[in-house]
């Protein structure tokens, strides 16, 4: 019984970070599949269009999109919802945003009340608990999408990977990979 669960456990953490994790999946999945996120749809950015990537902290998830985005030729941005400015992005971002030959060794935090937003931005994020944060914070007058519709097996909800195991940060930015190359085909 031990060993099936602790591979059971392993399993949990590794595709979804953490319990609480696979909870809010599941949930957000439920409310994706009954239309919960109807108003928020994958609508791809004009050609022109800035793409400004939100996350919690702007260390893992956002540097990474936004990094990624520039490589494939996209004008792009990033922030945090709770975080300080100036801070460095994640080591374990930096060091997976290497092996894509991206740098985030010059990436600094921004917090979202801190940045510059344009009327015509493309507000990406990546959890839906992230739309009313950034509403409340920000304003509602900017387009929403989330991050993990544009994946090519469409989710609502990419974990926040900063304080899980080693395999799902990098399941997890592997996902962000997805979302960008999906908002940006």
């Amino acid at each position: 019984m031990r060993k099936g669960g602790s591979r059971l456990n392993r399993l949990v953490y590794e595709r979804f970070g953490s319990r609480s994790g696979f909870v809010l999946f599941l949930g957000y999945w439920f409310l994706a599949n009954i239309g919960g996120f109807r108003q928020f749809p994958p609508v791809r950015p004009q050609q022109n269009q800035r793409l400004v990537f939100v996350c919690n902290g702007n260390i893992c998830r956002s540097p990474l999109a936004e990094v990624y985005a520039r490589s494939l030729g996209r004008e792009a941005a990033s922030c945090g919802l709770n975080c300080g400015d100036g801070n460095p992005a994640d080591p374990r971002a930096k060091d997976f945003a290497k092996q894509y030959q991206l740098d985030l060794e010059h990436h600094r935090t921004t917090n979202a009340k801190s940045f510059s937003f344009r009327p015509d931005d493309l507000v990406v994020v990546m959890e839906p608990s992230h739309i009313a944060s950034f509403q409340r914070i920000v304003g509602d007058h900017h387009h929403i999408v989330l991050a993990g519709s544009f994946c090519q097996r469409p989710r609502p909800y990419i974990h926040d990977p900063y304080n899980c195991c080693t395999g799902f940060f990098e399941n997890c930015e592997r996902q962000v990979l997805e979302a960008v190359r999906g908002v940006c085909a």
